[in-house]
C-alpha cells in the first residue's frame, strides 16, 4: 500500500493532490519465512531490533513540486513494492518546521517502523532522526540530505550514528567544488556569473555557497555577482532570475545546481535576450536538461539519480529488516553531459 499525505496532516491528501495511488503489494516470498527478530547495528553502540512484521515506512520527502522528487517518489514506490512494504509519502512542502512536526507525529503515532529521511533542516531532525526514532523502535535510512551538520562531509562521514545509512553524495561539497571549478577553468579571464539554487537550509545550497568560496578564491577573476534562491521550482526559477537578468546585462555564465530552475532561468534569459551571449551551467540532467544540450540552449548539464537514491535506500531498508548488514554509505553517480556526449547517454528522470 502507498499512500500520500501533504504538510503536517496525518490525512491523505485531496485526490487533486495525490501523487502516490493506492496499491496492494505482493508480499515477496522472504517475507513470509519464520524469522527472529533481530537487533540492526546503527553505530556507536545503538540498534534497533528487526522484526518479521512487514515494513510500515514513512518517507519524509523535502517536497514534491519538481520532477526530481517525482523520481524520488518513484524509487521508493518501486523498492517498497519488491520488499513487500507499505510507504507512504509526507510532503512538508520545503518547511522545516512542518517536517519537524511530521517526525514528531510520525515518531511517536506507533503506525510506522522505519523512515526514510530527506530532510530540509538535517541539523534541526538530527536529534529526533539519530535518538527519538531508535527509541521508539523505528529504523531510520536517509538520503540526499545528511543530517547532523554532516552535509559538508564525504564519504563514511556522511552516515549519522543512530541511523542505519546514508544513500547519495553526488551533490556533496566535494561534488559541487570540482564541478563549479571546472566551469572557471574552461572559462579564464574575468567572467562576471549568477547562481540559483535551492533554499537557504538545504545542503546542496550550503554546498554550492561552500564550492563558489574555494572557486573565487583560486579564481579571482570569476566574479559570482549574485546568487538567487528558490524552492527549485520552474516557475522560481523564471520569477527570480527574470530581474536578475534585465539587471545584469553583462553577464557571461549563470550557473544553476538544479534543471527546473536551469529551465525556468533560460526562459527567462529568453525574454531579455541574453540567451545568445550567455553560457548556462546546469547540475540535474533531467530529459530537459538532455534536450536543452542536444539544442544547444545550455552549455552542459551533470546527472544526478534522485531515482536510484531513494531506490536503494529503501532496498537497504529490508535488507537491514531482514538480517543482511548494509553499507552506511552508498555514493551515485553523476556525470558531464555536454554536446558530444548528450547522444550516448539517457537521463534518469
Amino acid at each position: 500500500m502507498i499512500r500520500m499525505f501533504s504538510l503536517g496532516s496525518i490525512l491523505p491528501v485531496t485526490a487533486g493532490l495525490l501523487l502516490a495511488s493506492t496499491v496492494t503489494t505482493v508480499v515477496p516470498a522472504r517475507a513470509q519465512v519464520a524469522c527472529e527478530r533481530h537487533a540492526i547495528d546503527l553505530g556507536d553502540g545503538k540498534s534497533v531490533m528487526g522484526g518479521c512484521e512487514p515494513l510500515k515506512i514513512a518517507f519524509m520527502i523535502a517536497a514534491t513540486n519538481n520532477t526530481h522528487l517525482q523520481a524520488q517518489i518513484k524509487g521508493a514506490q518501486d523498492a517498497a513494492k519488491e520488499i513487500g512494504a507499505t510507504l507512504d509519502v509526507f510532503d512538508p512542502n520545503w518547511s522545516p518546521t512542518t517536517q519537524f512536526n511530521q517526525a514528531q507525529n510520525i515518531i511517536s503515532g506507533g503506525q510506522y517502523n522505519a523512515v526514510l529521511a530527506e530532510m530540509n533542516d538535517g541539523n534541526q531532525a538530527c536529534g529526533i532522526m539519530t535518538d527519538k526514532a531508535r527509541a521508539a523502535g523505528v529504523l531510520v535510512a536517509v538520503t540526499n540530505q545528511p543530517l547532523c551538520n554532516r552535509g559538508t562531509n564525504e564519504g563514511d562521514e556522511l552516515w549519522a550514528p543512530g541511523t542505519l545509512n546514508f544513500v547519495g553524495g553526488s551533490q556533496g561539497r566535494t561534488a559541487f567544488r570540482d564541478w563549479i571549478m571546472s566551469i572557471a577553468e574552461e572559462n579564464p579571464g574575468p567572467q562576471q556569473v549568477a547562481v540559483v539554487t535551492g533554499p537557504d537550509l538545504n545542503s546542496n545550497t550550503i554546498n554550492t555557497d561552500l564550492a563558489l568560496k574555494d572557486v573565487q578564491e583560486k579564481y579571482p577573476e570569476f566574479k559570482v555577482i549574485a546568487v538567487v534562491r528558490t524552492d527549485y521550482s520552474v516557475v522560481q526559477g523564471n520569477q527570480k532570475t527574470l530581474p536578475l537578468f534585465q539587471a545584469n546585462p553583462d553577464l557571461t555564465i549563470f550557473i544553476s545546481n538544479y534543471s527546473d530552475m536551469t529551465r525556468g532561468a533560460v526562459q527567462a534569459a529568453r525574454q531579455v535576450g541574453l540567451l545568445d551571449k550567455l553560457k548556462v551551467y546546469d547540475s540535474g540532467g533531467n530529459d530537459w536538461a538532455f534536450k536543452a544540450v542536444a539544442a544547444g540552449q545550455i552549455t552542459s548539464t551533470r546527472t544526478i539519480e534522485p531515482y536510484t537514491e531513494t531506490y536503494l535506500a529503501v532496498k537497504q531498508l529490508g535488507d537491514a529488516w531482514t538480517g543482511t548488514p548494509v553499507a552506511r554509505f552508498t555514493p551515485t553517480k553523476s556525470i558531464k553531459i555536454d554536446a558530444e556526449t548528450v547522444k550516448n547517454n539517457e537521463p534518469q528522470y
